[in-house]
């Protein structure tokens, strides 16, 4: 077996047809990797013929799951936005509400796009009730503004949130590596979508009061408070459905822009550590300090598995996996700075909740982070499978799915909400 499909059934064409009917893009993915190895195969030349016929990205069948009608799209606009406006029409307290309930209208509402489409109806009640439970338990948390262990509940449940948009969007084919690959994509996809139609809103808001004020009439707090918080709240709904609907899930910018940015970026960590370090600056006495060591972990991560999950499965080595593996290996060294801080803090000024969910998010970037460039090392120098990079990411993802459970639900528990 060679962990294509394709190349496993290449001669049965009945499995070949029923793989592209339930997942496209899957298929898509792995008759790329086939085409590279078997081009001189007629049964993938029929195939490529048939993929390419015209155009792909306005062919329907590219992805014929996307059957999400445009008045069912206005509706869970228009929920998203009645959910934001709840605190108005009812006088609920905003502190207390928006933490809450905010993240469930965002990407609760991109969640029902796609249970809408699914073909598994177990999946489908798994999704249903994951997100009734976190809406259940939001309800159910206590009011303490003050609590550190609500603070994080709150600030990871988005992450929560995500698990499931997650398995809503690879539906049965969860445990696929190439439809977890695809849910990357389309994360970064939707994530560049969103910044492009709130500029657009921000030009057509400015517009809009400018003719309005020429008339003189006011409606500056009316729709800001309506009309701009629709906008807000229904933005990642509407880049979903840009991007699975009209790109037919083409991704087009995110690895393009991760691409860009690597380099850009180890420039920018490299400099940023020898200016620290010219400066005096010290991650073990300035918290800020240690929070931005923090941030940037985050973000060159993202940035590393955008670009690798569109590198092509081949077992050539460019420049960009070079500029990935000192990237990464600057990043883990900024890493170990952070984590030695975080001890040194823990030592000095003794444990807290803050402290545990920073220590526990560091060490599972830092172990993600050591596997990418092991896998990388191997691929460069080794010539191993190129699979093998893809899956190193996408294995490990569950374990940020599990560690978001541990932040909502468990230490809250364990430090009695405070």
């Amino acid at each position: 077996m060679t962990k294509n499909i394709i190349l496993d059934n290449i001669n049965n064409p009945e499995v070949l047809e029923a793989s592209y009917q339930s997942s496209p893009s899957e298929f898509i993915g792995d008759f790329k990797q086939a085409l590279e190895t078997h081009n001189e195969s007629e049964t993938l030349k029929v195939w490529h013929a048939r993929l390419n016929y015209g155009n792909s990205t306005t062919n329907p069948r590219t992805n014929p799951r996307t059957n999400m009608p445009i008045g069912i799209l206005i509706v869970l606009c228009l929920i998203a936005g009645f959910i934001a406006k709840l605190p108005t029409f009812f006088h609920i307290d905003d502190n207390w509400y928006f933490p809450r309930f905010i993240p469930l209208a965002v990407i609760g509402t991109v969640i029902f796009y796609f249970l809408n489409m699914m073909n598994s109806q177990k999946i489908r009640k798994v999704v249903a009730g994951g997100l009734l439970a976190c809406t259940v338990y939001a309800v159910l948390l206590p009011n303490n503004t003050s609590s550190a262990s609500i603070a994080m509940a709150l600030i990871h449940l988005p992450l929560l949130l995500l698990s499931l948009l997650a398995v809503s969007f690879m539906s049965d084919k969860w445990e696929s590596v190439q439809s977890r690959l695809s849910f990357i994509k389309y994360i970064g996809e939707v994530g560049i979508y969103s910044v492009l139609i709130l500029l657009g809103g921000m030009v057509l808001t400015g517009i809009t009061l400018g003719l309005f004020s020429l008339i003189n009439l006011s409606i500056e707090e009316w729709y800001v408070e309506y009309i701009v918080v629709l906008g807000l709240v229904s933005t990642p709904l509407v880049a979903t459905y840009l991007f699975d609907a009209i790109q037919k899930r083409q991704s087009k910018f995110s690895i393009i822009l991760s691409n860009v940015f690597s380099p850009l970026f180890l420039v920018t960590i490299l400099v940023y550590l020898i200016a620290a370090i010219y400066q005096g600056e010290s991650p073990y006495s300035n918290r800020a300090f240690l929070i931005i060591f923090n941030g940037l972990l985050v973000v060159i991560l993202a940035i590393t598995i955008f670009s690798i999950s569109g590198r092509e499965r081949k077992n050539t080595t460019h420049i960009t996996d070079f500029i990935n593996m000192a990237l990464i290996g600057a990043t883990l060294m900024v890493n170990i700075v952070a984590l030695s801080a975080i001890i040194f803090r823990w030592a000095e000024y003794g444990v807290t909740l803050n402290r545990v969910v920073v220590t526990g998010a560091n060490l599972l970037i830092f172990i993600h982070l050591a596997l990418l460039l092991k896998q990388y090392i191997k691929q460069v120098w080794y010539n191993a499978d190129p699979l093998e990079l893809e899956v190193t990411i996408t294995k490990y993802l569950p374990v940020y799915s599990v560690w978001s459970v541990i932040v909502v639900v468990v230490l809250p528990i364990v430090f009695q909400y405070k």
